[in-house]
């Protein structure tokens, strides 16, 4: 007669959820892989760390540049045809030095529709989580955007937020 709550889950359900064997998921928390509290003798492992197994998130790379391009927001907010021709300039810019057909040519040509979109296009896919925005912000037109010193005090707030928020990964 075992009331759960519906946030831990047991090593049955963890590996049915993650599609392996109930020993695996022993292992996984005897390595300290995965994280599990004791209900007497039995392992509970919450849900939400089966969720990051099967969906880590950002990578860390990914967090910067997101993070980055946050800090961008209040230029564009404040000035956003300014902020909106400067990423226009440097696509023309930077496209003839690549292949036409090459990837890094494919993602200006998008940042353009997307900068034909609109300010509410740009911080969509500034601050997007999903691939394609990952990928567009791997490819920015937005350099020069943030002052020098704006810049190294966002990726200075980035490394103590990480290292804060990863410490225990």
């Amino acid at each position: 007669m075992e009331c759960m709550n519906s946030d831990w889950l047991t090593t049955g359900e963890t590996a049915s959820m993650l599609g392996v064997s109930r020993q695996h998921v022993v292992n996984l928390c005897d390595r300290g892989e995965l994280h599990f509290s004791l209900a007497g003798t039995h392992r509970r492992v919450r849900r939400a760390d089966v969720q990051h197994l099967l969906d880590p998130g950002l990578t860390r790379e990914q967090e910067k540049s997101l993070w980055l391009h946050r800090a961008m927001l209040g230029p564009l907010m404040i000035d956003p045809n300014a902020v909106l021709d400067l990423a226009r300039e440097n696509i023309r810019a930077w496209l003839p030095q690549h292949r036409e057909d090459g990837m890094a040519a494919g993602y200006l040509k998008q940042w353009l529709d997307v900068l034909d979109g609109g300010v509410d296009d740009v911080v969509e896919s500034l601050t997007g989580t999903d691939e394609a925005s990952c990928e567009l912000r791997q490819n920015s037109p937005f350099a020069g955007v943030l002052p020098d010193a704006d810049r190294r005090q966002a990726l200075r707030s980035f490394r103590e937020h990480w290292d804060h928020e990863h410490s225990a990964a």
